[in-house]
């Protein structure tokens, strides 16, 4: 999800109570598999966009099982690492 400021490592903050609307990033379960994408869904279509192009869109189907957990809000960006040394200022 780099194209949206989020980056392997960051911690989201996750609201459950907000009701999920398209181009919402949420935080999802497909088949069992845990996904932070953006949430399409239109004219009965949806899928879940990745923010980043080395990654294809899941288009849903109906065998598949979608549960989604709630709405990233908010986005923690780590800036020491636990191994004492400066996390990359720009990635």
């Amino acid at each position: 999800m780099e194209g949206a400021g989020i980056f392997d490592g960051d911690t989201l903050i996750v609201d459950r109570s907000i009701e999920v609307q398209h181009n919402h990033i949420v935080v999802a379960m497909v088949d069992n598999d845990f996904t932070v994408k953006r949430l399409y869904r239109k004219h009965g279509l949806v899928r879940l966009v990745p923010e980043n192009p080395k990654y294809e869109p899941i288009e849903l189907c109906a065998e598949q099982e979608l549960r989604i957990f709630g709405v990233a809000t908010w986005n923690l960006h780590t800036l020491f690492t636990k191994q004492g040394s400066p996390a990359k200022a720009f990635r």
